[in-house]
Parts: structure tokens; C-alpha cells; sequence
């Protein structure tokens, strides 16, 4: 992977729905200068990537069930990065095998409740977290709700 870019690692996929470009958002402190967190963000190193696979996945998924537009609002987060936006500690964004995700219209309850049916039917094994804005979904192995 040394050799290769991300944007030519995630077309080798094939995903419908999704694209690089939008998993490598750096997040809206990242771009925001009067935020903590600008410019502090980074892309992914090669080594994180393949572990978003899994979650795209169930992205995809997700956007077939619901048949409208997700939008990603953040995937992976720097250290230093997750630091500053109050991120968890052992926050699955540091993994890059987590995304932030909202829906065109639908709510994020949802799409919360969409996905814990996914996860109940075996489709995925993570973590989920409801929030006003959206919706936190990983895919890092074991089951956890907040």
C-alpha cells in the first residue's frame, strides 16, 4: 500500500455510494480558524486503512435501506486532532474503522434504529451512538451502545 494512494485503495473496492474524498474530510474545526482544532487533522496513515472497509460497508448497506444520500461528517481523526474536539480517549476514529454520518431527511433515530436492527441481524459487530446531529456508527468487533 506504501505505493498507493488512498483515493486508488478505496476505488479498488467498488463502492456505489461513497467516494475517498469523503472519507478523508478532515472535520469542521479542522477547516474552521477561530476552532482549537484547525488545521490539526491529518489523512489517514496507509497502514489505518483498511480497517474503514467494514464500515463502509454498512454504510452502504444502510444507504440501500434507506434509499437516500448519507453524509459523512467525520471518519478519521489525528490524535491531536480528536484531542481538541473533546473526542473519546480510545475514540474508534483513531482507528479510522468509525464515521459520523447524517441523512438527507431521514432522522438520526432512524437511522439508529435501522442500524441496531443491522447490527442484531449479524450484517455488522460495533458501536453505535445517538445524537442530535446524527448518528455514530464502527465497526470495531464487539457490541456498545451510547
Amino acid at each position: 500500500m506504501d505505493d498507493m494512494d488512498f483515493e486508488g485503495f478505496f476505488k479498488s473496492f467498488e463502492f456505489a455510494h461513497f467516494t475517498a474524498k469523503e472519507l478523508l474530510f478532515k472535520g469542521a474545526s479542522h477547516s474552521d480558524p477561530s476552532k482549537d482544532g484547525y488545521g490539526l487533522n491529518t489523512d489517514p496513515p496507509p497502514e489505518l486503512w483498511p480497517y474503514i472497509i467494514k464500515t463502509v460497508k454498512v454504510l452502504e448497506w444502510l444507504r440501500r435501506d434507506i434509499g437516500e444520500a448519507i453524509f459523512i461528517t467525520s471518519a478519521y481523526r489525528a490524535p491531536e486532532y480528536n484531542k481538541v474536539v473533546d473526542g473519546s480517549t480510545d475514540s474508534q476514529h483513531m482507528r479510522f474503522c468509525a464515521c459520523d454520518i447524517h441523512a438527507a431527511s431521514k432522522s438520526p433515530e432512524i437511522l439508529y434504529h435501522r442500524l441496531k436492527w443491522a447490527r442484531a441481524e449479524g450484517i455488522f459487530k460495533g458501536g453505535l451512538g445517538l445524537y442530535n446531529w446524527g448518528v455514530h456508527v464502527d465497526t470495531r468487533g464487539v457490541n456498545v451502545d451510547w
